[in-house]
């Protein structure tokens, strides 16, 4: 883990630091640091005390659980522009519930929970901006409890491709898978052999056709027809 130049132009692009005062934007700089992981280094462990909370400015982390034989459960994967762990600030000596790992070389911003505690009661807006970005992610993550309890493993591997593509698309499309396969796998809950078979099903059906971790659909109209419910 290492320390990486202090870049605000990226911090200023979030959402989420849009409606910092001067005085409140920089606070947040002087009190904000950056790291650098390499791949498959941990930012955090699961139990480790919650002091902080992130914004990815370049790579992706992962939030996962382990379970007693060691096997990953990708809950989130986190791309560079998104905040995690900002609900844990409102939790007196509060933990993380989840392990966070570098997929790839990654900067990170971190952010005391303390401070920005300060800058929210001195902030109505960005208050504001945090409760609807919490309910957003809540939203995301009930939809992801639902697809996983009550759809098939082809059907939530292809409702998160058709989250990968535009909402208008009919005809043919190319969704580039930028995670590793086994993490892909174990984000959609299949074992990494489960999703190999996945793959060759799909692409006997005409459905897929992969190339490498390219997976090109002929017909997007098609596979919506051929599993309609998956994207609700």
């Amino acid at each position: 883990m290492a320390r990486s130049t202090f870049k605000e132009a990226i911090i200023r692009q979030s959402e989420l630091f849009s409606a910092l005062s001067p005085v409140q934007w920089e606070t947040l700089r002087k009190e904000a640091t950056i790291i650098t992981l390499k791949r498959d280094e941990y930012l955090f462990a699961e139990h480790d005390a919650a002091d902080r909370f992130f914004m990815v400015a370049r790579g992706m982390i992962k939030l996962f659980l382990l379970s007693d034989e060691g096997q990953e459960k990708v809950l989130r994967i986190v791309n560079a522009g998104q905040t995690f762990g900002e609900a844990l600030m409102f939790l007196k000596k509060g933990r993380y519930p989840v392990h966070a790992a570098a997929l790839q070389t990654s900067d990170v911003y971190t952010f005391k929970c303390s401070m920005f505690l300060k800058i929210l009661r001195e902030s109505p807006e960005t208050t504001f901006r945090l409760l609807g970005l919490l309910s957003c992610r809540l939203q995301s993550q009930l939809q992801e409890i639902d697809g996983i309890t009550l759809q098939n493993a082809p059907c939530r591997f292809v409702r998160y491709l058709l989250e990968h593509v535009p909402e208008e698309q009919k005809g043919a499309a190319e969704v580039t898978l930028n995670i590793p396969k086994q993490v892909l796998a174990a984000h959609i809950s299949v074992q990494p052999a489960s999703f190999s078979r996945l793959l060759r099903d799909l692409a006997v059906r005409g459905l897929i056709r992969v190339d490498g971790h390219v997976i090109h659909i002929p017909s997007v109209s098609n596979l919506r027809t051929q599993f309609g419910s998956c994207s609700r």
